[in-house]
């Protein structure tokens, strides 16, 4: 009895499983992304080299899941209009606490909460939350960065290597 030759799967089948595998490898390079930028945002701002410099005034100081949640007003240095911002401060904050602050507008994501302006004091170190997923996103990214240089040397091969003449 001869063995059953394997069945392969439908063309159109296996181009949509592939789609869909890149599809949700691509999400893992842009949470990369939004986490990084986060991370350098803050610590850019915790150490005075980026943000607008002003004050921030702690309205409320909410312990939830992840920790301390300060929100309050920053006023920026000069008398510009304030904003309601989330606070980053070393330690615990108080209601009512005033801290010397930078202020980081947000920047646009898919995500939520990335794009929340927040005012940064000097020294905080909520930043160091965003290493563990920036190390997890990066490597996640590796599969699509690998599979993205499998199909880039499959198709130099098919551009650049001649073909091979059919066998009689």
């Amino acid at each position: 009895m001869a063995a059953a030759e394997p069945v392969k799967p439908h063309p159109a089948l296996t181009a949509v499983l592939l789609l869909i595998v890149v599809g949700v490898l691509s999400l893992f390079p842009i949470a990369l992304h939004a986490n990084g930028m986060e991370m350098l945002d803050g610590y850019r701002a915790s150490h005075g080299e980026a943000g607008t410099p002003g004050t921030a005034t702690v309205e409320s100081a909410v312990h939830a899941k992840g920790g301390q949640v300060c929100r309050g007003v920053f006023t920026p240095d000069g008398g510009a209009a304030a904003a309601d911002v989330r606070i980053e401060v070393d330690g615990d904050c108080e209601e009512g606490q005033e801290v010397e602050a930078r202020f980081m507008e947000g920047r646009s994501s898919m995500f939520t909460g990335y794009g929340e302006p927040r005012a940064w004091a000097a020294g905080a170190d909520d930043w160091a939350g965003y290493i563990p997923l920036v190390v997890l996103f990066g490597v996640l990214s590796l599969p699509l960065v690998l599979l993205a240089f499998m199909i880039v040397v499959k198709l130099a091969k098919l551009v650049f290597l001649p073909r091979e003449a059919p066998k009689a």
